[in-house]
């Protein structure tokens, strides 16, 4: 990780994703904009902090999984769950999900 962050223009998401991607480090946790907003609305985390939010997956997620819960993230949060309209009522993990269940008890009968 600290050779990776040395190099210019390398941040802790880019490094996370070689580690992950290229070396299959186990812990390897990509925190972009959908892993962001994703465990934000999940009640994962309480936090934008992207090093934060690295550090709670990190204690929460198994390290085999990590990387591939990250790239999880990017999908879910781009086909169901985008940033301007959550699609709840098509939503496999709604019944784990803190917004889920505010949205659609918010929304009975209008979904």
């Amino acid at each position: 990780m600290e050779e990776l962050l040395s190099l210019p223009g390398v941040g802790r998401k880019t490094a996370n994703l070689i580690l992950g991607d290229i070396f299959n480090a186990p812990g390897a946790t990509v925190v972009d904009t959908h892993c962001i907003r994703l465990t934000n609305r999940m009640g994962l985390v309480d936090s934008d902090n992207p090093e934060q939010i690295e550090k709670r997956l990190r204690e929460i997620l198994p390290p085999e999984k990590s990387n591939n819960f990250s790239h999880r993230m990017v999908l879910h949060g781009r086909a169901v769950c985008a940033a301007r309209k959550a699609n709840c009522e098509k939503c496999c993990v709604k019944d784990y999900c803190d917004f889920a269940h505010t949205y659609l008890n918010e929304n009975k009968g209008n979904v």
